[in-house]
């Protein structure tokens, strides 16, 4: 941690203003989105995409800069964690708007990657690089998931909240060998960071295993707020 800057503190005045002008921008782009044409707002969520990619890889590419070879891969930069998975599934579903990646970033961001916003993981305080470039990639999720839906028109089907939890799946299993491997905690499949539910469940990544069902059911409660009206019946 750099010296010259204090240690986050959760919950915070720093914390709670930062989470204040998030959801304001949040507002306001969806306000802006909103008295867009239609047309319009398809291009509008293409170039929100395009920022998410760019920011994507000035995030990664400054924290192999600034901490150099050695402590990118030993402090686990790697864009392996869910977060940074979710933000290329955002570029996907604002773009192309595919409905599996459309449901993970509705289900997904909404029930997993926004937690990082109250519960952030984090060392450094304002103004530091690493706090503007933490809540600023996790903004782009919470805007991205609550975009698609307010201004796109985005809605689920019954069996999205299921492929959102089995894909959600997918990635714990696929990264859990790559943590053993790399002596890492990528997705936090072997310890649950401090002041986060996953601390209070026990080991890693068993956890996960007892969350599917409660999540599953969150889902279920999610998708009641988007979900597909049924097409009318031509008489």
């Amino acid at each position: 941690m750099n010296a010259s800057y204090s240690p986050f503190v959760m919950w915070s005045a720093t914390h709670l203003i930062t989470v204040g002008v998030i959801a304001l921008v949040t507002t306001a782009l969806l306000w802006y989105g909103l008295r867009l044409t239609a047309e319009n707002r398809v291009y509008f969520a293409r170039r929100f995409g395009l920022l998410i990619a760019a920011f994507y890889v000035f995030e990664f590419t400054w924290k192999f800069c600034h901490y150099g070879t050695e402590a990118f891969f030993a402090n686990q930069m790697l864009p392996l964690h869910f977060c940074a998975i979710m933000s290329i599934i955002c570029v996907i579903a604002l773009w192309w708007q595919y409905s599996w990646a459309c449901s993970l970033v509705y289900f997904g961001v909404l029930s997993a990657s926004i937690q990082a916003i109250f519960t952030p993981v984090l060392k450094e305080d304002f103004p530091s690089i690493p706090f503007f470039i933490f809540f600023a990639s996790h903004s782009l999720l919470l805007i991205t998931a609550l975009l698609q839906v307010v201004v796109l028109g985005w809605r689920a089907r019954l069996k999205d909240p299921f492929v959102a939890l089995l894909l959600m799946n997918v990635y714990i299993c696929c990264i859990h060998p790559v943590n053993i491997l790399l002596r890492s905690n990528y997705g936090f499949t072997r310890i649950g960071p401090e002041g986060t539910i996953l601390a209070s469940l026990g080991e890693g990544p068993w956890y996960y295993l007892w969350l599917d069902v409660p999540a599953l059911c969150l889902f279920l409660l999610m998708y009641l707020f988007v979900k597909k009206k049924p097409e009318p019946t031509v008489a």
